[in-house]
């Protein structure tokens, strides 16, 4: 189906009703990307946005505790000899999974506004912010859509993450109409620098170690 003006999802009468405006959206965010998020560059209306990238994520998160839950499960007939410890390991899947269901949407939610404010400083900083930072989050959101992948066990996650960092780039090239470099420095910048900071933290807490474990 050809992307109209705006995302489906933001138009769902126009694609039959809630769900098919949701799936058309997902589709088109992942599979044909460039003309996804032109449409996306033609609204400042953040509120769908949201609620798409957050319910992508939140049933990311809920099926991914659950997942969790079973692969515990799988683990205490393991556990004979240490009944109580497989019972609490139970116990805490079951409780993480409820966690999820209860309150995974806000830890979305906070991750795509986090994310996207660092985000639109980078794209600042790189001279390629052409809009505000609704728009930001705007595309931040829909590149939420790979995240569904993470359902996958051992391999979902990384495919996901991938996928998403490729989405931010065409989306902030496409929705702030700049260059795909800029899009590109503004999104993997953030994720080069933390590895920066935890591989300094890891060297030095390393480091420390040793030191201590060669006094005399």
């Amino acid at each position: 189906m050809a992307m109209g003006n705006l995302p489906p999802f933001e138009d769902r009468d126009a694609y039959g009703g809630f769900f098919p405006a949701l799936l058309q959206t997902w589709v088109g965010a992942c599979f044909r990307p460039t003309e996804f998020f032109e449409s996306v560059g033609n609204s400042q209306d953040l509120t769908p946005a949201l609620l798409f990238g957050v319910l992508v994520g939140w049933i990311s998160v809920v099926v991914g505790a659950a997942w969790s839950l079973v692969f515990q499960a799988r683990l205490v007939p393991m556990m004979r000899q240490e009944e109580i410890a497989g019972l609490l390991l139970l116990a805490s899947g079951a409780a993480g999974l409820v966690c999820s269901g209860l309150f995974g949407w806000l830890l979305v939610l906070l991750g795509i506004l986090i994310s996207g404010v660092i985000v639109h400083l980078f794209l600042m900083l790189f001279g390629g912010a052409n809009q505000g930072l609704t728009m930001t989050l705007r595309v931040i959101s829909y590149a939420y859509a790979p995240q569904i992948f993470a359902v996958v066990p051992f391999v979902g996650g990384c495919i996901a993450a991938i996928w998403m960092l490729v989405l931010e780039i065409i989306g902030l090239a496409a929705a702030h109409r700049t260059d795909t470099w800029r899009a590109a420095l503004a999104v993997l910048a953030p994720v080069i620098l933390c590895v920066c900071v935890v591989g300094v933290l890891y060297g030095a807490v390393t480091v420390a170690i040793l030191t201590e474990a060669h006094r005399p």
